[in-house]
C-alpha cells in the first residue's frame, strides 16, 4: 500500500516549489556524521525561570511566586524548572550545558526586530539571508539543510540553494485512490509530477505525521512532532547536516507558570523524543535553543514578565562538553541590571553560533568573522562547546 500523505502536501505539491522535500546530499569526510540543531523559541522565553539562579540574593524579591520552588539543582548555584527531568539528567551525565546570561548585541525590546536580528546575524540592520544560508555557501562539505515549521526562517533565507522544508499537516489525509488519481494526472507534467514525488518523499521520511488539532499553528502540542521530524530527517542516509525549528508561544505577559510549565515540559518530552529518533547519530549531535531576549527581572502586575534583554542559551547533544554553566552571572543587584530592569547578557550570542559552526561542524574563523557574521572579528568563536 501507498505511505499515506497528509492533504496539504498533496494540495502544495500542485504548486511546484511550495512544499520542498530535503534533497539528499552525500556527507563528506568532514561532516564526519555530526549534526546541528538549531531551535528558535520565539516570544522571548523567560530564563529566569526555565534556570534561576536560586542562590542570587535577589531572586526572592524580584520574584516571588515565579520562582519553581521544585526546580531541579544543577550546579554552581543554578536549577533547572521542574518540568524539564530530561535536560536535567542530561545534564548530570554531561550532555547539556547552559548560557544563563545569554544576549545578541540587540538591546531594544521589539520581538519581530530582535528575532531577524538574531537570524541574520547583524548588530543593527536587517538584512533579507540568514546567517547559517550563508554559512551553507562557505560549508567546508557538501552541507545542507531542512527547516521544521509553517514557513521557512529568515536564518536559512538565502543564495544557498541546498535548504529544504517541511511542515506537520493541518487537513485531513489524502487516501490511497487519490494519490493514484493525481500521479496520472501529473504523469505527463514533469514540473507537477517532480513536485508530487518530492512531497511524498517528505512525508515518508517524516512519516506522515500530521498537526494536532489541539495543537494550533506551532503549539507546544507540536513540538515533539517537530522535534520527531527533524529527528527523522537528519537521520537519513544522505540526509541534511543541519535542522532548523522554530517553537511558537513564549510570550508570558500574564500567568506566566501556568503557561511556561506547559511550553518547558513539551520541549523536554520533544528533546527525549529527538534523542530516541536520531539513536546512535544523537553521540555525534548539537542542539543549540535560544530566544530572541530574556524577559525582566521583575514580575508585573498580571503574575507574568515583560520583555527584557538578557535571556538563557540551551545546549544539549552527545556532541556537547556538558554538565556546566557557561560565562559569568552578571547577578541581581540592581546596579549590575540592563537599564535598571533587566539580566545584563555577558555572552554574545555571535560567539556561541560561531563556536558550534567552527568546532562542530568545520567553518573557519576567516569566513565567521567576515561573511557568515558580517564585520565580527571582535567576537570571538567560544571554544570548548563540543
Amino acid at each position: 500500500m501507498l505511505q499515506r500523505l497528509s492533504r496539504r502536501a498533496v494540495l502544495l505539491a500542485g504548486c511546484a516549489g511550495v512544499l520542498v522535500a530535503p534533497k539528499g546530499r552525500a556527507a563528506t569526510p568532514d561532516s564526519r556524521g555530526r549534526k546541528l540543531i538549531v531551535v528558535i523559541l520565539r516570544g522571548a522565553a523567560d530564563g529566569l525561570a526555565i534556570l534561576p539562579k536560586i542562590d542570587d540574593p535577589d531572586i526572592e524579591a524580584y520574584r516571588g511566586l515565579l520562582v519553581d520552588r521544585n526546580a531541579a539543582p544543577l550546579s554552581d548555584g543554578f536549577a533547572l524548572h521542574s518540568a524539564m527531568p530530561t535536560l536535567a539528567a542530561m545534564y548530570r551525565s554531561g550532555e547539556a550545558a547552559f548560557v544563563p546570561a545569554f544576549g545578541g548585541p540587540y538591546r531594544e525590546r521589539s520581538h519581530f526586530e530582535a528575532q531577524d536580528l538574531l537570524e541574520c546575524g547583524e548588530v543593527r540592520n536587517v538584512v533579507a539571508d540568514g546567517w547559517l544560508n550563508r554559512a551553507l555557501q562557505r560549508a567546508p562539505g557538501g552541507y545542507s539543510a531542512v527547516s521544521i515549521g509553517p514557513a521557512q526562517p529568515l536564518i536559512l533565507r538565502g543564495d544557498a540553494q541546498n535548504v529544504s522544508s517541511w511542515s506537520p499537516a493541518v487537513l485531513p489525509e489524502a487516501s490511497d485512490d487519490t494519490i493514484v488519481r493525481l500521479m496520472d494526472l501529473y504523469e505527463t507534467d514533469p514540473v507537477l509530477k517532480q513536485a508530487l514525488s518530492a512531497a511524498l518523499g517528505a512525508d515518508m521520511v517524516a512519516g506522515g505525521m500530521a498537526m494536532d488539532s489541539m495543537g494550533g499553528r506551532g503549539g507546544p502540542a507540536q513540538y515533539v512532532q517537530q522535534f520527531e521530524a527533524a529527528g527523522r530527517f537528519l537521520a537519513q542516509p544522505d540526509g541534511p547536516e543541519i535542522a532548523v525549528v522554530s517553537l511558537e508561544g513564549w510570550d508570558t505577559h500574564t500567568q506566566q507558570n501556568q503557561m511556561l510549565r506547559q511550553r518547558l515540559a513539551a520541549l523536554d518530552n520533544a528533546i527525549r523524543r529527538l534523542r530516541e529518533t536520531l539513536g546512535e547519530i544523537w553521540k555525534t549531535s548539537a542542539l543549540i535553543a535560544v530566544s530572541e531576549f530574556g524577559r525582566t527581572v521583575r514580575v508585573n502586575g498580571g503574575q507574568g514578565t515583560d520583555h527584557g534583554t538578557g535571556g538563557l542559551a540551551i545546549l544539549a547533544g552527545g556532541a556537547v562538553k556538558g554538565g556546566r554553566m557557561l560565562g559569568d552571572w552578571p547577578t541581581l543587584k540592581a546596579a549590575a541590571l540592563f537599564e535598571g530592569r533587566d539580566l545584563m547578557p555577558t555572552v554574545e550570542s555571535r560567539s556561541i553560533f560561531k563556536g558550534l559552526l567552527r568546532d562542530h561542524l568545520g567553518w573557519t574563523t576567516r569566513d565567521l568573522n567576515g561573511f557568515i557574521f558580517p564585520d565580527s572579528a571582535a567576537v570571538p568563536p567560544a571554544g570548548g562547546l563540543v
